[in-house]
């Protein structure tokens, strides 16, 4: 995991019973990307955000899955004033 906001999730070698998660990892958030969901949210107890996953294999050939967030935000508009107006 080189990058922020993006992840990985391997398969689970050590299932010790049937409840474990088959597959386990981790998800590294840039602080600053999670600060501004959180005052998106605007009152909302919940902060959606999407991910994209890839099904890969390890470099033990295990079975993975690659992520990567992906919640879109338009960028805002700025109306500039054109200077030729009057």
């Amino acid at each position: 995991m080189d990058y922020t906001n993006t992840g990985a999730l391997f398969t689970s070698l050590n299932k010790r019973n049937e409840k474990a998660p088959d597959m386990n990892g981790n998800i590294k958030f840039d602080k600053a990307y999670l600060m501004d969901m959180i005052n998106k949210a605007e009152g909302s107890d919940e902060v959606i955000i999407k991910i994209d996953g890839w099904v890969k294999r390890d470099k033990n050939n295990n079975r993975m899955v690659s992520l990567k967030v992906n919640t879109y935000v338009k960028p805002a508009v700025t109306q500039e004033r054109d200077p030729w107006d009057d």
